[in-house]
């Protein structure tokens, strides 16, 4: 019960920071790509990260393991999330078509021993290939002030 509590609050609260980031196209963009990330990882959405994930895509996972464009794709499926609250977002521009986005996340999953890597602080960075925003490289640290938070 206090979890959803704290969710409900914690839902408040990005989407009054949400509504502060709108002023910035660009940023805009990116929070909306990530958020498509977000949902498309929910569903379990493999044809959306094999169009989105650059080809040489890499990512550092909350306990320092890599992992490249197929070992996502292949792990959607094992994937016990329920929802993913997004909020936070910062824009770090490196040119016309590269930026950082960096942000925290909370994950609502069915497993309860999932302990650390639920409060999450995450840097994507994102480039742009054609037309398309791609996600080339990804770091994701979780929150220290939830180290020992368990359900």
């Amino acid at each position: 019960m206090k979890l959803k509590f704290a969710f409900l609050g914690v839902a408040v609260l990005a989407m009054s920071l949400s509504a502060l980031a709108q002023s910035n196209p660009l940023e805009q963009t990116l929070i909306d790509a990530q958020r498509a990330a977000a949902n498309a990882e929910i569903k379990k959405d493999a044809a959306f990260f094999t169009h989105t994930l650059a080809p040489d895509y890499a990512e550092v996972d909350t306990n320092g393991d890599t992992s490249d464009r197929e070992d996502v794709i292949r792990g959607l499926e094992d994937s016990d999330i329920t929802n993913i609250l997004l909020y936070n977002f910062k824009l770090v521009p490196l040119n016309d078509g590269a930026a950082v986005l960096t942000y925290d996340r909370v994950l609502l999953r069915t497993r309860r021993d999932f302990g650390s890597r639920r409060y999450q602080h995450v840097s994507s960075t994102w480039v742009k290939d054609g037309g398309d925003w791609k996600l080339k490289f990804q770091q994701v640290t979780p929150n220290q002030w939830s180290a020992n938070d368990f359900d």
